[in-house]
């Protein structure tokens, strides 16, 4: 996003190309970003202080417990910027403010959205290949994947994709920028030199980042779906090993939770891993590019979806787990006691 644009189409930049028509797009903007993305993060966040509560409460001696309660705060690191986002793109909430709303949200939203929706992916993409290395090594796992391996795994994403993001906040600052044009002093992004091409790199790793996350779910979302079908299947052939199947049981619903997690995780964010790669080989699909309104259009989408997967995953916790279910049904009722 470069700054010093002075004239906008809608509130995230001019549309260029005219595919969709302004008032289309305004439209389009006040209900997808301003309306239900709000809702969406707001209830998400809601949603996600409630799981982290019931995680705590758990404890943590299961590895599984400690990558969903690490899941949990990623989730609400994505899901407060976008609430951010849905307020700063209201032009009721904001009349006249002091700062540009578009170049001041780039910079203090998007970018920490897609840095905790980077770590929410890999923490999806670490669950579903411990589940597996469950299935393929029944016996070893235990000793490969311990809770203070686990612990120390899940710090390092946090720590790789904080890191990641870093340089953009080098690159990028808001300062006091007057316009001739309009005769006014707002806040907005001002680049260092070479703070463009250092941008442009720190999105490049974010996008592999996605990428290669997205993959890793992927193909271990299809291991498990496999391993259940085979499991399943040697349970009908066999009828005799009563302790193996209890095992067996729990395991698949371990193994049904994390699938969820990972399906709703494909689905949501398939759109937004189309759009960083049709960033990465379009040039102009960006906010002020030949594309822009186009490139508002889809991140509308995307943006709500991503929401959508940080803030679902307590009806998944509900519904899969009976030991969430007792612990939140007995929360709930002491607070319609009290």
């Amino acid at each position: 996003m470069a700054s010093g644009n002075e004239s906008y189409g809608t509130p995230l930049g001019p549309p260029q190309s005219r595919m969709v028509d302004d008032h289309v797009l305004a439209i389009i903007i006040i209900c997808f970003f301003v309306i239900i993305l709000g809702t969406i993060s707001f209830f998400g966040i809601v949603a996600n202080v409630i799981n982290l509560i019931v995680f705590i409460r758990q404890g943590f001696k299961d590895t599984v417990n400690i990558s969903l309660f690490s899941l949990a705060i990623s989730d609400i690191g994505a899901l407060i910027p976008l609430l951010w986002m849905s307020i700063g793109l209201n032009p009721y909430f904001f009349a006249d403010p002091p700062f540009d709303p578009q170049e001041v949200l780039y910079l203090t939203s998007g970018w920490p959205h897609i840095c905790f929706a980077r770590i929410s992916g890999w923490i999806t993409a670490f669950i579903t290949l411990e589940r597996c290395l469950c299935i393929a090594m029944p016996l070893k796992v235990k000793t490969m994947i311990t809770v203070k391996r686990t612990a120390i795994a899940l710090v390092s994403i946090y720590v790789a994709m904080i890191g990641a993001l870093l340089p953009v906040f080098y690159a990028l600052r808001l300062e006091p920028i007057f316009s001739p044009l309009k005769n006014e002093t707002k806040f907005r992004t001002v680049y260092i030199p070479n703070g463009f091409a250092i941008e442009s790199a720190v999105f490049l790793i974010n996008a592999f980042s996605q990428f290669v996350s997205f993959i890793v779910v992927i193909i271990c979302t299809i291991i498990l779906v496999q391993a259940l079908i085979s499991k399943s299947k040697w349970r009908k052939s066999t009828s005799s090993f009563g302790d193996h199947d209890s095992f067996s049981n729990r395991d698949k619903k371990v193994v049904k939770l994390v699938l969820f997690i990972a399906i709703i995780f494909i689905v949501c964010f398939l759109p937004s891993a189309i759009n960083f790669l049709a960033s990465s080989l379009e040039p102009e699909f960006n906010t002020y590019g030949k594309y822009g309104d186009l490139f508002v259009l889809m991140w509308s989408f995307s943006a709500n979806l991503s929401a959508t997967n940080s803030a679902v995953n307590i009806f998944v916790y509900y519904k899969m787990s009976s030991k969430y279910k007792q612990i939140l049904d007995k929360m709930l009722l002491r607070s319609t006691k009290g």
